[in-house]
């Protein structure tokens, strides 16, 4: 009895020894801005000075970056673990942290903005849970070293992510070439990605526009055909809507690429007719607001588009 008690009394005294002892540190640790050693050193606190210096910067050039100043950044946040969260409390974290990131995405080329993400990467794990929306806000910048950085610390398990390996294992910049191609190979998986997130309904910065413009142009450049255009079309369906205001980057990339479409393949009679209204509608928006810049551009996108498909479709009964 008493050598039972005594064998009690030990474990009691073992647990509490293990409970108040300070826990070690991680040798390496999860970061942007440091050598990974380097970062385990650096406290949740010292992190969050950094990241709040660093807001305040990107609230000094946007005034939007106000909004996080009081959630993802506040003080109490420093505390939060997110192992310790519901299913239902992660989702509500992510509706605040995958919005910052589509606003970062505008910024990512400053320091201020990586000193915020270096915070979140520490305390919400986005590298973990928020890989694709990090990635996406990043891929403009592929051939950074800062993408780079983001790409080594992912926890990818996605497979269209796959192919960001290379990036991962070699630590060398990302050719817009590699991205292409990953969109003609994997069955348009990574296109259509690209092209929701670049959606007006998304908010997405101008270099995310820009950036999936450029992909989308390029994989037209190599290969044009139904798939393609039905994953691109709302896309540039949505840059075409004459009664949205503060659109001038999609409404110049949907143009482009119409006329491009125009020119490399001819178009089904209901989707050419749908092209034909919607450019012919911001044609006529432009020259009831008197905007003869886009009246402009619009109206030689709508030439181009039908005197290369009546071009083609000649060519194509000449043929047959």
């Amino acid at each position: 009895m008493a050598t039972s008690l005594a064998s009690q009394l030990q474990a009691i005294r073992s647990i509490a020894l293990t409970d108040s002892a300070p826990q070690k540190r991680p040798f390496t640790h999860p970061s942007i801005l440091f050598d990974p050693k380097e970062a385990a050193d650096k406290s949740t606190e010292s992190i969050y000075t950094i990241a709040a210096q660093g807001l305040e910067v990107l609230i000094s050039t946007d005034e939007r970056f106000r909004n996080y100043k009081n959630s993802l950044f506040s003080p109490k946040s420093k505390e939060l673990d997110r192992g310790l969260k519901t299913e239902d409390e992660n989702k509500q974290l992510n509706s605040l942290i995958n919005p910052y990131l589509r606003l970062i995405s505008g910024y990512f080329n400053l320091p201020a903005a990586l000193q915020t993400l270096e915070y979140l990467i520490r305390v919400y794990k986005i590298h973990e849970h928020n890989v694709e929306d990090l990635i996406l806000c990043s891929l403009p910048y592929h051939d950074t070293h800062a993408f780079v950085r983001v790409v080594q610390i992912l926890k990818i398990r996605n497979r269209i992510w796959e192919f960001l390996k290379g990036v991962k294992d070699s630590g060398a910049t990302l050719p817009r070439m590699v991205v292409v191609q990953q969109c003609l190979r994997d069955g348009g998986e990574l296109l259509k990605s690209l092209c929701d997130y670049a959606s007006p309904s998304k908010n997405p910065s101008r270099n995310v526009i820009g950036f999936c413009t450029a992909v989308v142009v390029e994989v037209l450049g190599v290969r044009v055909d139904e798939d393609i255009v039905k994953i691109i079309h709302p896309f540039v369906n949505s840059g075409l809507q004459p009664d949205k205001k503060d659109l001038s980057d999609h409404k110049a990339s949907s143009l482009m690429i119409v006329c491009l479409l125009g020119h490399k393949t001819t178009l089904a009679p209901s989707l050419l007719n749908g092209l034909i209204r919607s450019v012919a509608g911001i044609a006529r928006a432009c020259e009831e607001a008197k905007d003869l810049h886009w009246f402009r551009l619009s109206l030689i996108a709508l030439i181009n588009l039908v005197q290369s498909q009546s071009f083609l479709t000649r060519q194509i009964s000449r043929c047959c």
